[in-house]
């Protein structure tokens, strides 16, 4: 037998749940994301506090709403959604850390030239200001342009 299909009124009790999980994860999101901008304060703790916070208020809130009943099953949903939204904003920038932290290692020659003050080959540094403008004049005068024009 087929099921039907059909927009009806929503009751009050699928409002009032709709609200409620809503404002949970409205808030908790808030408070999770003030949380975090703490984090960095914290010093040494901030690791574990930023990731304790991320993974912890999902698991609480999904605690909450399975193993409650009524409004606060709901509350607990919505805390749930909040924290798990705020861990999927967050996450791929913090396993950025991980990922990209052995691509930029210095060669041991890079490492020497940098000690020796020669900096590192790969940066271009501009010229120093009214010292550098005499080179600029010559360097136009011989037709030589940059790549980059202002």
């Amino acid at each position: 037998m087929a099921q039907e299909f059909a927009l009806v009124t929503p009751t009050t009790e699928e409002m009032t749940r709709v609200a409620i999980v809503g404002v949970g994860a409205g808030v908790t999101g808030a408070v999770e994301g003030i949380a975090l901008s703490m984090a960095p304060k914290l010093g040494a703790l901030e690791l574990p506090f930023t990731w304790g916070t991320l993974l912890g208020v999902p698991v609480i809130g999904a605690a909450v709403a399975l193993m409650t009943k009524g409004m606060i099953s709901d509350a607990g949903l919505g805390i749930a959604a909040g924290g798990a939204a705020l861990l999927g904003q967050t996450l791929p920038v913090m396993l950025q850390e991980f990922t990209l932290a052995g691509r930029n290692k210095l060669t041991p020659e890079q490492r020497a030239l940098i000690a020796a003050g020669g900096g590192n080959p790969a940066t271009k540094l501009l010229g120093a200001g009214q010292s550098a403008a005499a080179g600029a004049a010559a360097r136009t005068a011989a037709g030589v342009r940059s790549s980059v024009e202002f």
